[in-house]
C-alpha cells in the first residue's frame, strides 16, 4: 500500500489542541482557589503533543520542526531520527491510502 498523509486532519487536530492549550493557560494565568497540579500536567501533556504534530506535518514536507529532541524525550537522538520516530508511531492514524497493490 501507498500511504499520503491526510493534511486537513492533522491541521485540524493542531487546531484544537492549540485552542485547548490556549484555555489551559488563561486558567492557570487566574488567582488560584484550588490545586493547580493536575493542569500544569495537562497543560504539559497537550504541549508536547502539539509538538509530535508540528514534527510530523514537517517530516512530511521533508523539513524538520525541531533541531534537537525536546526535553522530556525519551532519547537525545539525531533529529532526522527523532522525526522518524514520530512519523512511524503518529503517521498511520493520519495516512490516507493512495493506491493498493496487488
Amino acid at each position: 500500500m501507498n500511504f499520503d498523509i491526510n493534511h486537513l486532519q492533522l491541521k485540524a487536530d493542531i487546531c484544537v489542541i492549540s485552542g485547548q492549550i490556549r484555555a489551559l493557560k488563561r486558567e492557570l494565568g487566574t488567582r488560584w482557589v484550588r490545586p493547580m497540579a493536575d493542569s500544569q500536567r495537562a497543560l504539559q501533556r497537550l504541549k508536547l503533543r502539539a509538538t509530535e504534530l508540528g514534527a510530523l506535518r514537517a517530516f512530511w514536507r521533508g523539513k524538520l520542526h525541531l533541531k534537537k529532541s525536546p526535553h522530556g524525550a525519551h532519547c537525545t537522538c539525531d533529529p532526522l531520527v527523532y522525526h522518524q520516530r514520530i512519523a512511524d508511531r503518529l503517521g498511520p492514524s493520519y495516512a490516507r491510502v493512495l493506491e493498493q497493490s496487488a
